[in-house]
């Protein structure tokens, strides 16, 4: 029987994330932006953690399903990607909070979220979340972006 997709797309992330993880213990250098006495290798290792333990999670999911995927792409998942990589290309100019906040926004709206002040709390709590976790408790200071930059 052949495995299901899930499984399958898991175990390749978790092979990226071996192979990322060993060329991260290259790292040697950290970017002045970055580097508030936290080592190089942290928020890259940090991040391939989160998709690693996702990544077994979704080969568990395929493990455990027995329904066959769709061959198609949804269009949700298309407008996600397109939505993400405005919202990357944009963040040198707005910043990278107000370009987290309409993402919060965005990405809702264009999956058919209808509650309203769902949308309010997402787009509210997240960017303010990273904030304070990154910028208040981990001292890492965000590049403001080219409108903010102007009026300082």
């Amino acid at each position: 029987m052949k495995p299901h997709s899930d499984t399958l797309v898991g175990i390749v992330l978790l092979i990226f994330c071996g192979i990322a993880l060993w060329l991260t213990s290259g790292f040697t250098e950290v970017p002045i932006i970055l580097s508030q006495n936290i080592p190089p290798t942290f928020f890259p290792r940090l991040i391939l953690m989160i998709i690693a333990g996702l990544s077994v999670v979704l080969i568990l999911g395929g493990l455990r399903s027995e329904k066959k995927p769709s061959a198609e792409i949804p269009s949700a998942t298309l407008i996600t990607a397109l939505v993400i990589t405005v919202a990357v290309a944009v963040t040198d100019f707005v910043g990278i909070f107000p370009a987290l906040f309409l993402v919060s926004v965005v990405l809702p709206l264009c999956w058919k979220e209808q509650r309203l002040h769902f949308i309010v709390l997402l787009a509210l709590s997240l960017p303010t979340s990273i904030y304070l976790i990154f910028t208040i408790i981990l001292g890492v200071q965000f590049p403001h972006g080219l409108i903010a930059d102007a009026f300082s």
